[in-house]
């Protein structure tokens, strides 16, 4: 379940309407061929930011890191900005960037958690419930850039 939409996340280039209901129709088509996951091993796989980074990386560039602007296969990582840079041309990008994460202050590991709520909830989780869940105020959980965006 996790794939498809961290997938969905990374490859955000449509309008947010045309995207949500993209995320809906395919995390249906998901669901019915997927296991559900438990919140151990949910927990176990992307508990820390580092695994979330690992997994969001993974999933941007499956054959390794590509420059966005001049395509170059290798970059540094800068571990004081979390962003990679390009030993080509020496643009820097991070894993969320032109993603649905992208200039967030939340933890990634907080998106994450909300990415397992809203998708492993039948009928929907409410703003409510998942601030409760994960940590945050209700308006931040209310808002469209985190319960909308996952939905």
């Amino acid at each position: 379940m996790s794939s498809l939409i961290l997938f969905m996340a990374v490859n955000y280039s449509q309008s947010v309407s045309g995207m949500i209901n993209e995320i809906k129709l395919l995390m249906e088509d998901f669901i019915m061929k997927t296991p559900q996951i438990s919140l151990l091993e949910w927990q176990r796989r992307y508990g820390t930011e580092e695994a979330c980074a690992k997994t969001l990386f993974k999933h941007r560039w499956p054959n390794g890191f590509i420059c966005p602007k001049c395509g170059h296969d290798s970059a540094w990582f800068i571990t004081t900005r979390r962003v990679y840079q390009c030993s080509g041309c020496r643009h820097q990008v991070s894993v969320t960037a032109g993603t649905l994460l992208h200039s967030t202050n939340l933890p990634l590991v907080k998106w994450f958690w909300a990415i397992y709520f809203v998708s492993s909830d039948k009928d929907g989780i409410s703003a409510l419930r998942l601030s409760k869940h994960i940590g945050v105020s209700w308006p931040t959980a209310a808002q469209p850039l985190l319960a909308r965006k996952v939905r």
